[in-house]
């Protein structure tokens, strides 16, 4: 699949390493063997499952090896207004007065979304690349059983083999990403 020495977390390449080799070996098993409709869809569907989840951790290595990081807005000291003041919109709500802070996301605050949106601002993923992993990140969201199951996000094979050209993508492409600051 590629080459993952640029990841010198070594228990964190040893996982990546036995995910891609599981996902390698379903993959040879779902084509090889005349299986139900429904056993097919749902091996892709893990499959897919792991490779967005390979993509993910490669990206959030980046991130902390990088020193990267990244904020969200959060309001303390919140006080509300006198009842007089009302929002014209919404004049069944009250009025507040707060301070507005920049807080830094800890790291199980910040998810896949995050990591391609930031990687993608910084110039290091392109937009295509961007969409096509949160895309597939829809699919591997499929696997929720409260989540919709549509036509759009049927898992067959052309879609397991774009997001394995998306794994192979990110891999190739992490050297350069860990290089570039």
């Amino acid at each position: 699949m590629g080459d993952l020495t640029f990841i010198r977390d070594i228990t964190l390449r040893g996982i990546l390493e036995d995910a891609i080799e599981y996902i390698s070996a379903l993959y040879k098993r779902s084509k090889s063997i005349d299986e139900n409709a429904l056993y097919q869809q749902e091996t892709y569907r893990v499959i897919i499952l792991y490779v967005i989840s390979a993509i993910e951790a490669i990206l959030f290595y980046f991130y902390k090896t990088r020193k990267e990081s990244m904020t969200y807005t959060d309001y303390k000291f919140v006080s509300p207004l006198l009842p007089e003041y009302r929002h014209s919109e919404r004049t069944d709500a009250p009025v507040v007065v707060a301070v507005q802070l920049k807080v830094e996301k800890d790291d199980h605050q910040i998810g896949l979304h995050d990591l391609v949106q930031f990687f993608k601002e910084k110039g290091l993923v392109r937009k295509e690349t961007a969409e096509d992993i949160l895309e597939m990140n829809e699919v591997r969201n499929t696997f929720h059983f409260n989540k919709p199951r549509s036509q759009e996000k049927v898992c067959d094979i052309a879609r397991v083999e774009k997001a394995l050209g998306l794994l192979l993508h990110t891999i190739e492409n992490a050297p350069r990403a860990l290089s570039t600051r």
